[in-house]
């Protein structure tokens, strides 16, 4: 496939885009909007997530969204996903991300945000149906590189600076009998639309 899809919808719904051979994902994208504007393109994928979009669980459960705009596939063995990820930060929480998802109550977020402090830093998140929150880096610019990892039923999560040297930032697992969704999602708790544009997207079973 080439050019350039770009994808707006009222009300959320899954869209699929079928047999989408470019960043070297043998699988269909599918992407779930939540009114957000999702561009597909050969080398890059661009979400620009309206106000109030967040995928979040606190640490006692009491409190939750997922309506995050993603675009995600399901891969069927071990991989390696990666990708470059610029974010146009603006308010506290805007942020860009790689995820896995079982379902709403299980799932795992390696973010890249703006912190509340102002700084721009890598942060995650592993839900069982209560969250468990990681600061991790803080990053002097608005672009980085995050990078999953599985094998069998462990996901391990790392960044860069350049996309060459990598670092461990932590290690979980998620076991369901659902397909286990990979991929994309931007967020915007606070601030009217926040843009991100993922690019060298790499993906490897």
């Amino acid at each position: 496939m080439s050019g350039l899809i770009f994808l707006s919808l009222v009300a959320n719904s899954e869209e699929v885009i079928k047999n989408y051979g470019d960043f070297g994902i043998p699988y269909d994208l599918i992407t779930e909007s939540y009114e957000s504007d999702i561009i597909v393109s050969e080398n890059e994928i661009t979400i620009l997530a309206k106000k109030g979009t967040d995928l979040y669980t606190n640490s006692d459960g009491s409190s939750s969204k997922d309506n995050a705009p993603r675009v995600f596939f399901e891969p069927k063995s071990d991989f390696t996903f990666s990708v470059k990820v610029t974010a146009n930060f603006t308010t506290s929480y805007d942020g860009g991300a790689l995820f896995i998802y079982a379902d709403t109550d299980n799932w795992g977020k390696l973010l890249f945000e703006r912190f509340k402090t102002g700084d721009n830093g890598i942060a995650s998140t592993v839900t069982h149906s209560t969250g468990d929150d990681a600061y991790h880096y803080l990053i002097d610019n608005n672009e980085t590189h995050l990078k999953i990892v599985r094998k069998n039923n462990t996901f391990t999560f790392f960044y860069s600076r350049d996309g060459e040297q990598w670092s461990y930032l932590r290690s979980f697992s998620i076991v369901s009998p659902k397909a286990i969704k990979v991929g994309l999602i931007a967020q915007s708790p606070i601030s009217q639309a926040h843009k991100v544009v993922y690019s060298n997207i790499q993906f490897k079973e």
